[in-house]
């Protein structure tokens, strides 16, 4: 997302942005400001436990030094001490970061129409499956997600993490065990369109020479006459006419845009969902960092801007919506 998009300089995302800086000033800061107050409390407690700790240490190594002079005999308590101050330590952070969250997220995301939001959901692993864009197996993790109405179109936005099992040799126990590693990480967008597609229709990064042994189970490959397009994308589906339907010149324009801000993402149309897959490697809406202020607006505008691209692409479904449910009636 690091790439600025075209889009970006058009007039309707001129007054957008426009619009959410009245909305900033009005919705936004005094949630912020009601923010800063318990972070800088967690902060303070944060810090009062850190100079416990610190005198804790300097007792046990003086202790110890005693135990090893035989001035003094030990207890069981320091280890169980120590246990019960480190997860006094952590806990300010942890829970702070997920109650900003929650307070801050569904606020901005607000301002788009009306949405909730989860921290740490369940991903849709059927429809996931379903839509061809997940074909390597792993473990799967949400971490953020959005459900709402946009333009009266049902959405939702999920992040997610994936990571995949390999054979590692573990040195302290001499042998070789299963483990899960990082894969790769990004978004989910998903919105439920008012018509249901008769097929299913999948464009994908194109792959170079490896589009030869690419198969899809059911799906054939779809020439489009758009040169440009097919450079960064290989369409495959089940209903030849009906992918030519979906995937007008309008909306063609529109994903090449998309991938020139979102390098990996693709598409699924299927039943009466619309999925859109991408990937990233940054970790998406962090609004606030333990150690800073979360008053800062720099922040909140790139949450705004990571909002704005990805309900723009209902913009262009609706564009193109009616035109599709004429010809799949």
């Amino acid at each position: 997302m690091s790439k600025q998009w075209k889009y970006m300089a058009t007039p309707e995302y001129i007054d957008t942005q426009n619009q959410f800086n009245h909305y900033y000033e009005e919705k936004v800061l005094p949630i912020l400001q009601s923010v800063e107050k318990t972070r800088k409390r967690y902060f303070y407690t944060f810090m009062l436990i850190i100079i416990a700790l610190i005198l804790w240490l300097g007792y046990t190594v003086n202790h110890l030094q005693e135990r090893i002079n035989g001035a003094t005999e030990g207890n069981g308590m320091y280890g169980l001490v120590g246990c019960i101050t480190i997860l006094l330590l952590c806990w300010p952070m942890l829970s702070y970061y997920r109650r900003s969250k929650e307070s801050m997220l569904p606020v901005l995301a607000n301002f788009f129409g009306e949405f909730s939001y989860l921290y740490n959901p369940e991903l849709p692993l059927e429809l996931m499956e379903e839509s061809m864009l997940f074909r390597t197996k792993g473990q799967m993790r949400g971490e953020d997600s959005f459900s709402g109405t946009y333009q009266d179109v049902a959405v939702r936005i999920m992040e997610y993490h994936r990571f995949k099992e390999e054979r590692r040799y573990n040195e302290e126990y001499q042998r070789r065990e299963n483990v899960y590693v990082s894969k790769d990480r990004g978004l989910i967008f998903y919105a439920a369109m008012n018509k249901q597609f008769e097929g299913k229709t999948v464009v994908v990064k194109d792959k170079g020479w490896l589009n030869i042994i690419t198969k899809y189970q059911n799906l054939q490959r779809v020439g489009l006459e758009s040169p440009e397009f097919e450079k960064k994308f290989e369409v495959y589906s089940d209903n030849q006419i009906e992918a030519r339907y979906i995937l007008t010149p309008v909306m063609l324009e529109y994903m090449e845009k998309l991938q020139d801000t979102f390098s990996k993402i693709e598409f699924s149309f299927f039943k009466q969902h619309v999925m859109i897959k991408i990937e990233t490697k940054k970790n998406t809406f962090e609004c606030s960092n333990f150690f800073r202020s979360v008053i800062n607006k720099k922040r909140i505008a790139q949450n705004f801007d990571e909002l704005y691209l990805l309900f723009s692409i209902i913009t262009t479904l609706r564009l193109n919506q009616k035109q599709v449910q004429m010809q799949i009636n």
